[in-house]
């Protein structure tokens, strides 16, 4: 056998290296870091996305921005992908519903999770606990 018959098995071998020597797992954020964070409209509450000890997983949160308390909050969370998740919020117009979305494979199958607020039962419930 000469050399150049060889390439196709060197080439295969080489790859085979490299894919072996490659980590495909990324850190995740410590436990407690904001991944996001985003104002309503109104500038009266605050929602945000918290890394939890669990990878993948993140407490998602709304909290009134006078009385720095959370309102309403879960789990939510979304499979380890290729690269690091990106998180991020956006708010109805008429900020009732504020929705995270994790993108964990490239845009593919992100994961979207909402909670809807009620305002105005919120801003009475604040107004009862905190004269």
């Amino acid at each position: 056998m000469n050399i150049i018959s060889k390439i196709p098995t060197y080439i295969l071998i080489l790859v085979l290296l490299l894919v072996a020597c490659t980590n495909f797992s990324w850190k995740p954020s410590d436990p407690g870091t904001v991944m996001v964070e985003l104002s309503n409209p109104e500038k009266s509450l605050s929602a945000r996305v918290i890394a939890t000890k669990v990878q993948g997983a993140y407490i998602f949160e709304v909290r009134s921005i006078k009385k720095d308390s959370v309102l309403e909050k879960k789990i939510i969370s979304a499979p380890i992908g290729y690269h690091e998740h990106s998180v991020s919020l956006t708010w109805s117009n008429d900020g009732q519903i504020v929705t995270a979305t994790i993108d964990h494979d490239f845009g593919e199958d992100n994961k979207v999770f909402n909670l809807n607020i009620n305002v105005s039962e919120l801003i009475s419930q604040i107004t009862d606990r905190y004269p």
